[in-house]
């Protein structure tokens, strides 16, 4: 199984050019997000509602390319993939959630792209057992990893390349042929909500952003870091083109999906499965539409094989703790995978495809709000990111896609708790349309999911903690310095002060005396003193001349008195 882990060349430069570093990893995670239950959506969703959630269709995949060049910039940037990372910054708890969420997020992939291709073998094939099409569908697709997992890394890398590339191109260019009528509305662009599309908008979501790429996408690049070739600025400038070509192309896939429907709703509304094969065969007239569409299905549903075995190792590996062979990656998602999609076949047969197809991308939006959380905060992180720290330009668009993922939910987990559509009596069973998903169970879901987004949106990093209480230390130890400081030197200046009043007491003495040997009958009066002490404290020139006063007196001895009233006398 070697071969799996092909990304990790074409990563690392092990292909016949440059471009495939950067265009590699891109074109092969971009293909998670081509699959029937992604069209589905958009087709229902157009025939539904018109034009009025192409503006928000439009902000999802603007997000999703962000989220994508962050994640890459992540395993660029540090050298571990996110899972790696939130290992270290959060705690056991909140990495076990995560790793649920992501893998959920795996396994609804894995099902919708089963699901998917069993929708397209029996729209070509019109056969009418849907198990033995489940049956086929499961050995096709696990056929193809398993042949190319007998090649090298470098081949594999480079032939996975060009299936990527061959069916993202072909179908943009087939879609458009068979559509060549497709125009552009902009005067019914502005989103226009409500209860009945809040449904369809949680799957337009789930359809542009899918969580578990983001870990697989930061795991295929973190060996970049490493490439003497190329700086980080030069990867950075290649990932974020060859995300926004992808991206473009998958967006310009669903809007001529969706606009297509919306020309089409006046005949033909997607709510059912016959509907949606009325609807798809009036938008693809050509007959060849079908096999390509089949051939598309089956490469993305390979590419998309893969990915999920990459990305399931990182997410069990960093957020579980747990260590599997990458057989076991490949053989249990498609174990669960299969026995989903049998059970909805054997209890509501296609229709219970369809509307499997359409609840798949719902619950991975479910999981966006709190899944972009470490995305964002780590991007943003100076400590982790260092000068590569992203601006805050970007942050602010983080927070707007953060935000906008957010009140998506919001809006979904309202209308299931207190609307009455169309879509919350399906769940609740009011209406007898087959039911993918307990009402309760997607009620729990969407209001745990909402709380613990809220909960992580206020639980920083570690490392953000860990700096914080390093630069609070720091200014606890500056401030307990500068008080040291400051009664150091308030100890000196009340030592200064005293031996300052010492000393002149001591002048004002040694005045006192010599006045007393001068005039031994005269006594001063205490105004005299009280003005001379005045003197001594206020004027310190004064002092100073008293002081030499006081020596020069101290010098006339009264030897010196004798002498010279005996002179006198002589005289």
């Amino acid at each position: 199984m070697d071969g799996v882990r092909c990304v990790d060349s074409l990563a690392a430069g092990n292909a016949p050019h440059n471009s495939f570093r950067t265009l590699g990893p891109t074109l092969l995670i971009s293909m998670a997000y081509l699959d029937l239950g992604k069209w589905v959506v958009a087709l229902e969703s157009g025939s539904r509602f018109g034009y009025d959630l192409v503006l928000l269709m439009l902000f999802f995949n603007l997000s999703a390319i962000l989220c994508q060049y962050l994640s890459s910039r992540i395993g660029m940037v540090t050298g571990k993939n996110l899972a790696e990372i939130c290992h270290q910054e959060y705690s056991q708890t909140i990495c076990v959630v995560l790793g649920v969420q992501a893998g959920l997020s795996l396994l609804t992939s894995e099902v919708s792209m089963i699901a998917g291709t069993v929708v397209g073998f029996k729209l070509v094939f019109e056969c009418d057992d849907l198990i033995t099409v489940i049956w086929f569908t499961g050995v096709v697709v696990n056929l193809l990893p398993y042949t190319l997992s007998l090649l090298d890394k470098g081949m594999a890398g480079v032939f996975n390349t060009y299936i990527a590339g061959f069916t993202l191109v072909c179908f943009v260019l087939g879609l458009l042929v068979s559509h060549p009528k497709t125009t552009v509305n902009m005067n019914v662009m502005f989103p226009k909500l409500s209860g009945e599309s809040a449904y369809s908008l949680m799957a337009l979501l789930g359809t542009n952003i899918i969580v578990h790429s983001f870990y697989t996408h930061s795991s295929v690049v973190q060996v970049q870091r490493r490439l003497p070739v190329l700086t980080l600025g030069s990867l950075f400038h290649d990932h974020l083109f060859y995300i926004v070509f992808s991206f473009s192309g998958i967006f310009l896939v669903n809007y001529v999906l969706l606009s297509s429907a919306a020309d089409e709703s006046k005949n033909t509304i997607a709510i059912h499965f016959q509907e949606a094969v009325q609807l798809i065969n009036q938008i693809f007239i050509n007959p060849v539409a079908p096999i390509v569409l089949l051939v598309i299905l089956v490469f993305s549903g390979h590419i998309i094989s893969m990915t999920c075995i990459i990305g399931s190792d990182v997410i069990s590996e960093n957020l579980f703790g747990v260590k599997l062979p990458l057989f076991a990656h490949h053989i249990l998602p498609k174990v669960f995978a299969m026995i989903t999609t049998i059970y909805h076949a054997k209890v509501a047969g296609t229709e219970g495809l369809y509307q499997l197809l359409i609840m798949c991308p719902v619950i991975q939006a479910m999981f966006l709000p709190s899944s972009v959380i470490p995305v964002f905060r780590v991007s943003s992180s100076r400590l982790l990111m260092g000068r590569y720290k992203i601006s805050l330009y970007i942050e602010i668009l983080a927070f707007l896609a953060f935000f906008l993922t957010l009140f998506t939910n919001i809006i979904f987990a309202g209308e299931i708790l207190f609307g009455d559509s169309t879509w919350t009596n399906d769940l609740k069973g009011n209406t007898g349309s087959p039911i993918v998903l307990p009402y309760g169970a997607v009620v729990l879901i969407s209001c745990a999911s909402i709380a613990f987004a809220l909960f992580l949106a206020v639980n920083p990093l570690k490392s953000a903690c860990t700096e914080a209480e390093e630069l609070l230390s720091a200014v606890r130890s500056r401030r307990e310095t500068l008080d040291k400081a400051c009664h150091s030197e308030a100890a000196s200046l009340e030592h200064s002060q005293s031996a300052l009043e010492h000393d002149g007491d001591s002048d004002t003495t040694m005045q006192s005396t010599a006045h007393m040997v001068i005039d031994p009958k005269a006594q001063p009066s205490s105004s005299i003193h009280r003005e001379e002490i005045k003197s001594v404290v206020v004027d310190w020139a004064q002092q100073m001349s008293k002081v030499c006063t006081a020596t020069i007196v101290e010098h006339s001895t009264p030897e010196n008195f004798n002498v010279n009233s005996l002179t006198k006398k002589d005289a």
